[in-house]
């Protein structure tokens, strides 16, 4: 999967794994550094 803003290719995040988050008491709980998993090396999880 590449970024919609640069092309470059995206990597899993460090902090969640590539997992995207986890699962808490309400549910889904989104990981706060990447966009389902994945951030671009340049624009993070704004891609």
């Amino acid at each position: 999967m590449k970024c919609n803003k640069c092309h470059r290719q995206l990597h899993d995040c460090q902090s969640c794994k590539g997992q995207g988050g986890g699962n808490g008491i309400f549910g889904k709980i989104n990981c706060s550094k990447c966009n389902g998993g994945l951030v671009c090396p340049t624009h993070g999880k704004h891609w």
